[in-house]
């Protein structure tokens, strides 16, 4: 996977964006959604059909919280910090969004919801505009306001984005080609 493809870096802070814009008006747990933004294409093998990453990045969460050796696939120090400090019910919710968030289209529960939402705002980076009929997110939430502002901050690259807040959560700077 190439940092900057299609389900790279810039697709993540997209979808933390839209996490963090809906959570507030679902009542979704913004950690859960900031932490959805960053695992759930993280297990992917290519920007393609793919079709069992969600469960992958849910498995390795798993193995990380438990402690288990993983090799290769090893967590810094700051993402099993970030994952030991979630209280059961939050990391819960953040395998089960992770594990179905491209073969499930709705979730009873608002958290989940949420991230499924967040991340089917940012379609456009395929070409395809959100469809509020795949996004379980209330109507009255979910507006054609909202579904236009999503698109056009894919559409604007980064530029949308304060680029010291992207490095500073990151650890790397927005390339000139990418704003």
């Amino acid at each position: 996977m190439h940092a900057w493809g299609v389900h790279g870096v810039a697709h993540w802070w997209r979808v933390r964006h839209n996490g963090l814009l809906l959570a507030p008006k679902t009542g979704a747990d913004a950690l859960v959604v900031r932490l959805f933004a960053l695992f759930h294409d993280s297990h992917r093998e290519d920007d393609y059909a793919d079709p069992g990453h969600g469960p992958r990045a849910a498995d390795w969460l798993a193995r990380v919280r438990d402690g288990l050796p993983l090799g290769a696939d090893a967590a810094c120090d700051a993402t099993r910090e970030a994952i030991a400090a979630l209280q059961p019910a939050q990391f819960a919710l953040l395998r089960t969004a992770c594990e179905l968030h491209t073969n499930s289209i709705h979730h009873d529960d608002t958290t989940v919801a949420t991230c499924f939402a967040a991340d089917r705002l940012d379609l456009a980076r395929v070409g395809m505009k959100p469809n509020p009929k795949y996004i379980p997110v209330d109507r009255a939430i979910l507006t054609d306001a909202v579904i236009a502002d999503a698109m056009a901050r894919t559409d604007a690259g980064l530029s949308w984005t304060d680029s010291a807040e992207f490095t500073r959560t990151w650890g790397v700077a927005i390339p000139a080609r990418r704003r």
